[in-house]
């Protein structure tokens, strides 16, 4: 029999995290709902709009009384909790700061980090609970010897452990994933057994949820100050040659075609950016392609980084086809050696290491 627990668990207002607590609660958890309110850009909204709720594709009016609705009906207690000013500093702002230092970061690793399972593993915590949940594609398993690992989502199509690689062993201790080894047909189907009819035929967010736009590139722009964040520069081949000018390094990531402003000739593409001459350099799709890559502020799931002997599967942005590589540590360094060669590895983005469907760990690509 499964020990029973307090368990915080974050509502969204969407159909994973809504099973998830009927879930918890079905199995006599003593649950709790927790809703979470951040950051949302103020450029996009009237006066009246923001006083009534910040609107987000997370964090929304309708959201906020989805997720209260739903712990209504399952009679679990319902908390909001305000994370609008760390929401802005930790995540917001270092997505923009990435651009402006020429890179193409990831805010939902750093959202995971830093506030799911950061400020709502601390709340958890204040509240009493020794347990917290979300309806994240993952699962875990504890080990004999006491450890805990993360696995891949057996829906493949909706796997998120690419985002929770700097989960660590004390907060593993404190987490369920109710979802992890569902496909989201059987959760819709569950949605339905426990009649949440407000969730049920709920479609999901898509893309990054604090701009409504699919590219960051309008974001950017009310976000960003020319001049002073950005400035014109020279967009030169790999022999050092000028070809044109850019508008600004925020607007140009590695692996770009389109949006260069060079016509004629062969295809040219974006292959490095160099933030302290302020310039991009283009080359063939060839030149895009590396065999290695250094990454930083890595963290592994264990405590322990990986073995050296062992080939791993790598991958360099979420849903990108797995890689075969190896792991080395020199020094301070942390280099990764794809076994081929692989295209547009990103400074800024995450690469995330497996052993089979384990996640072992990762870190940002530089």
């Amino acid at each position: 029999m499964k020990t029973k627990r307090k368990v915080l668990i974050g509502m969204s207002g969407g159909l994973d995290s809504s099973v998830a607590a009927a879930l918890l609660k079905k199995q006599g958890h003593e649950c709790i709902g927790l809703y979470l309110n951040v950051w949302t850009d103020p450029t996009l909204f009237s006066d009246e709009e923001k006083k009534r709720f910040p609107q987000n594709k997370c964090c929304s009016l309708e959201s906020l009384m989805i997720a209260r609705s739903v712990c209504q009906d399952l009679g679990i207690p319902f908390y909001t909790m305000n994370v609008e000013h760390e929401f802005k500093e930790k995540v917001v702002d270092y997505f923009l700061k990435g651009f402006i230092n020429g890179e193409t970061p990831n805010p939902c690793v750093m959202c995971n980090k830093t506030i799911k399972f950061g400020a709502m593993f601390e709340k958890m915590k204040a509240l009493g609970c020794n347990a917290l949940a979300t309806g994240h594609y993952v699962y875990t398993k504890k080990h004999l010897n006491g450890r805990i690992s993360l696995y891949r989502g057996n829906d493949q199509t909706k796997d998120q452990s690419y985002y929770l690689y700097n989960l660590t062993q004390e907060k593993l201790q404190n987490l369920i994933f109710p979802l992890g080894k569902m496909t989201k047909k059987q959760v819709r189907a569950l949605a339905k057994k426990f009649n949440l009819t407000k969730v049920m035929n709920k479609r999901e967010s898509q893309g990054i949820c604090f701009f409504p736009e699919k590219t960051p590139d309008a974001f950017l722009s009310r976000n960003l100050k020319e001049g002073e964040d950005y400035r014109e520069g020279e967009i030169k081949n790999k022999n050092g040659e000028i070809l044109v000018t850019h508008k600004g390094l925020p607007f140009f990531t590695i692996g770009q075609r389109k949006g260069i402003g060079i016509g004629g000739g062969p295809a040219l593409f974006v292959t490095k950016t160099n933030p302290k001459e302020n310039s991009i350099i283009v080359g063939s799709e060839e030149d895009l392609l590396k065999t290695e890559v250094e990454i930083h502020s890595a963290n592994f799931l264990s405590g322990n980084p990986p073995s050296e002997k062992k080939t791993y599967d790598v991958r360099i942005r979420n849903h990108a086809h797995l890689q075969k590589a190896k792991f080395k540590q020199k020094d301070d360094k942390i280099i990764i050696s794809f076994q081929k060669p692989v295209r547009a590895v990103m400074p800024g983005q995450s690469l995330v290491l497996y052993s089979g469907s384990e996640l072992i760990g990762g870190g940002i690509m530089q």
